[in-house]
């Protein structure tokens, strides 16, 4: 089932609303809570009703492993701790290696061998990269001694809640038990309901009125890359209508995630802060998709990069070797992680690369600088300051890499990829093939750009109302030129009912997939 479908804005969500309230008040809250895991479930068989049993199992094996492990840690049993926890992590990782990577390790496997052994084709389980994550961090937290107590109806709702199941947030535990166990928790409050409905309409005007149009530019350009003559006007137009319909789709996403959670009282984290907006290409990966970045900062880079930085130091490394060792080698390696967990293609692993690299180059950038400063402080001159214009450069800069990589995630095969970034950068000519961007497409490029650059974003737009759960942490960060809050007074009354209005009428009949469904 889609946020952007009629069935879901008409159909399911005030079922489930009007059914979570009702049996709070009626029952209390574990009732209220079982009910909207139920309600959560429906949501996830509704699209295909075979992944059910997948992701009952997840939420299952969890939970037992979960429990396991909470019950060694009282016993004061590290060694049973590790254990539970490595078979736990062994399975839920295997599951999803199974049905994400077996058909590709297969495929390139007998394409290096010359095999002729065949894989039947695995079909890719709705969300399983999302939820095997959230599982995984819950597994480690409870090694870690975070959770505690957790009965099997809060790690259902947990596991299964609707609004962050298919394209995260990925939520911690620290996050949501507390909430689920608040006094407030299942008690109806219109100031939660309207609140949660402004964002989520927001999100979807984004999502239908402006990543869906942009889909029908880029999808043609993309699709049929190969039969298309490309010189750099063409090949910057697919770059940047893919990488706003890209942002509108899966910021669209976040902010209907957090606007449907805030409808049922749960508040999740932020998932997207205004990427475009950053002048650099690490403060960029900060504000895009910031759970999946915070979960392998905490579970993958961390723990390559603390041994490592053990390694350097008892072997007297210093300056880039030691950068190299301490920073380069798990930025790298975490990086080639996160193109690889889009997707299992060869344009994915091209992507990690290409942002690995980015990210390196900043990464020693600053280290270039901070080294500089240093000296200059020796000398007691004064440290060496960014200028506006130098920060200027380095926002374009972070945008034009951001479109070169985002052309590999999109195209259908590297030679695709190839072929079109080869155009960007000039080598098929300028504007050889005299193609002019359509004057409709023009305009609704202008228009996103006015909209990301200079306009607020859902939580800066909502920020009277702490429309997160960690919004404090970015409440100081990066406002835009024209800024505005919403109050529930006739302009905020107005505004948000013509945009939903408008967000509704421009839902398309079709399967407007949200483009990290994929994933």
């Amino acid at each position: 089932m889609l946020f952007n479908s009629f069935v879901f804005i008409f159909g399911f969500l005030p079922a489930a609303l009007v059914a979570f309230y009702l049996s709070g008040r009626l029952f209390g809250q574990k009732t209220a809570a079982v009910v909207l895991s139920l309600a959560s479930l429906v949501f996830y068989a509704w699209w295909r009703p075979a992944d059910l049993p997948i992701l009952l199992f997840a939420i299952v094996f969890n939970y037992i492993i979960g429990d396991l492990i909470q019950r060694a840690r009282l016993r004061e049993r590290p060694g049973v701790v590790r254990a539970l926890l490595v078979f736990g992590l062994v399975v839920d990782l295997g599951l999803l290696g199974y049905y994400k990577y077996a058909n590709f390790v297969v495929e390139n496997v007998t394409a290096v061998t010359g095999s002729s052994f065949e894989l039947h084709h695995i079909v890719l389980p709705l969300a399983i990269s999302f939820f095997t994550f959230q599982k995984i961090a819950y597994l480690v937290d409870t090694s870690r001694g975070i959770v505690r107590g957790t009965g099997p109806i809060e790690f259902g709702l947990f596991a299964a809640f609707f609004p962050q199941l298919l394209a995260g947030p990925i939520v911690h535990y620290s996050e949501i038990i507390p909430q689920l166990r608040a006094p407030t928790f299942a008690r109806l409050m219109s100031r939660n309901l309207v609140i949660g409905l402004v964002i989520f309409t927001i999100g979807l005007a984004k999502k239908t009125i402006v990543a869906d149009t942009l889909s029908s530019y880029a999808n043609p350009l993309f699709l049929h890359a190969h039969t298309q003559q490309w010189d750099v006007v063409r090949a910057w137009t697919a770059a940047v209508t893919y990488t706003l319909q890209l942002y509108m789709d899966f910021s669209g996403y976040s902010d209907m995630a957090i606007g449907l959670g805030r409808m049922f009282g749960v508040k999740l984290p932020l998932n997207f802060h205004s990427p475009l907006r950053a002048a650099s290409i690490i403060d960029y990966w900060r504000r895009w998709h910031m759970t999946l970045q915070r979960f392998l900062l905490a579970y993958v880079y961390q723990p390559i990069a603390l041994p490592l930085n053990r390694w350097s130091a008892e072997r007297g490394f210093t300056g880039w070797t030691a950068f190299a060792a301490s920073v380069g080698l798990p930025t790298f390696i975490t990086f080639v992680l996160i193109g690889v967990w889009h997707g299992a293609g060869w344009t994915f692993v091209v992507f990690g690369v290409m942002h690995a690299v980015y990210v390196l180059v900043n990464e020693a950038w600053r280290e270039r600088r901070k080294q500089a400063n240093r000296k200059r402080r020796k000398a007691k001159l004064p440290p060496l300051v960014i200028g506006r214009w130098e920060v200027a450069g380095y926002h374009v800069l972070t945008l034009v890499c951001v479109a070169f990589a985002n052309v590999v995630f999109r195209a259908t095969g590297l030679a695709d990829a190839g072929a079109i970034t080869g155009a960007m950068a000039g080598f098929d000519g300028l504007g050889a093939t005299g193609y002019l961007p359509p004057l409709g497409l023009v305009v609704l490029i202008a228009a996103t750009v006015f909209v990301v650059a200079l306009l607020p974003n859902a939580q800066q737009i909502m920020a009277a109302y702490r429309p997160a759960v960690n919004y404090g942490e970015w409440a100081d960060v990066n406002h835009p030129p024209l800024m505005w809050r919403w109050r529930p007074d006739r302009r905020g009354i107005v505004f948000a009912g013509v945009l939903l209005f408008a967000a509704v009428m421009f839902i398309q009949r079709g399967q407007a997939v949200f483009l990290y469904f994929n994933f």
